[in-house]
Order: structure tokens, then sequence, then C-alpha cells
């Protein structure tokens, strides 16, 4: 099956590539230029791959939380996509792909994504089911509402810098971090929209970006607690 999945919600851009067995996975480290670099980028990819566009079967986006100009430039350019290709369209969190490569892990896994002002956006997963919200909230915390909890697994961009917050206030234990740190996964990305593509079929799924927060400029406009 071949398959395009596209992250634009950080500052790195992340593409998965899948056709037949074959498959291409690329994260650049790019700032917030993905109007950019994103399209070329895919069109490098496809080309490569010996593919064309029509020949995409499916497209899966990450829907944030993140960036709201990446999260716009991602879905706005996954639906054109799709619909020049004339192929299904999937909205996944980006959370979701983070979280996915440990669903075999016991405990609770926590991707880590930086959400400014010394706080995270978040969610908590457990074999592969979210048993959280997803959530915007200060690293502080968040790390107060896992007192209960044990054998923690941490990942995404802010890893390190909550295990440290953890560590230097609760001196705990039981905590495994993902030095890898990841902003993206888009592999995952890719396997958890064809995966739920299989087994639901082509239904119209979340095309809307995942947003935790109000914009800067609306936070200027109406205030920080006003009700969007």
């Amino acid at each position: 099956m071949n398959v395009l999945a596209i992250d634009t919600a950080t500052e790195v851009l992340g593409i998965a590539l899948s056709t037949g067995g074959e498959r291409r996975v690329t994260t650049v480290r790019i700032g917030l230029k993905h109007s950019e670099t994103l399209l070329p980028w895919i069109k490098f990819l496809i080309e490569d791959s010996g593919i064309k566009l029509d020949d995409l079967q499916l497209i899966v986006c990450s829907l944030g939380p993140g960036s709201f100009t990446g999260q716009r430039i991602g879905l706005a350019t996954a639906k054109g996509l799709a619909a020049g290709s004339h192929c299904p369209l999937i909205g996944i969190p980006g959370l979701d792909a983070l979280a996915f490569r440990y669903r075999s892990f016991k405990g609770v896994v926590i991707p880590l994504s930086d959400a400014r002002r010394k706080k995270v956006y978040t969610a908590l997963y457990r074999q592969g089911e979210r048993i959280s919200d997803y959530l915007d909230i200060p690293m502080t915390k968040l790390a107060l509402d896992l007192k209960e909890f044990d054998n923690l697994l941490l990942t995404g961009s802010e890893a390190e810098v909550f295990a440290r917050i953890i560590g230097e206030e609760q001196s705990r234990e039981g905590i495994t971090l993902d030095r890898g740190l990841p902003f993206t996964d888009p592999e995952s990305l890719l396997e958890i929209g064809q995966e739920l593509f299989k087994r639901k079929g082509n239904i119209q799924y979340n095309l809307e970006p995942l947003y935790l927060r109000k914009s800067e400029a609306e936070i200027k406009f109406y205030g920080e607690l006003k009700d969007s």
C-alpha cells in the first residue's frame, strides 16, 4: 500500500512514505519553515520511490498539538494532496505517534512536546491506549499529578527536561528515558493511520487541528481566561 505521512506541528519536519515493501523516512530540523520545505521534500521522496502522486492510496497527517501555523500548513497540504491524488486522508494526534512505538511497555508512556512557558503538551498511554485527556500543562504540575504512577517511560523532545524535574523534586525511581528525544515520529504516524484505515475503511476521519490552547493573537485580543 502506498502511504504518505507528514508532521509539521513542531520545528522538526517529519515525512514517511511506504510503497509496498519499502519505506522512506526523513526528519529535518528546519525551525518553522515548513511552508518552504514540505512540498519539495514530499516531491523528492515520491520521485525517489519511483511512484507518482496519483499512486498514493492513503495520506496521514499529524493534527498536533504544536505550532499553530505548522499544524495548519501540514493539514492544508495534506488536504490538497489527498484531493489531487483522489485518496483518503486520516488525521492522527502527534502525541499518539510518539507513544506508539512503546505500546508493549508495561507501565505508563508519557510523550512530552514543548508547549513553551515551561509547559508541555502531553497525554498518558498504557499499552497503546490513551488513558488521559490531551494536556497543555506546566511540567511542575504534571510531576505532582504523576506521583501515583510507577514505572514511567518518558519520550518526546522534553522528556529529558521533565526527567530532571521529577528527579530533583521527588527523587523517584522507576523512570525510563527515551534518550532519542524525538520531536516527531512520522513512521509511527504512518503505521497508526494505515492500521486505522484497514480496520475502518474509507470513512470520514478527523481533519481539524488539535488545539489545546488559544493562539497568541487570541490571548492578546480576548485575554488568557476567556473561553474560546
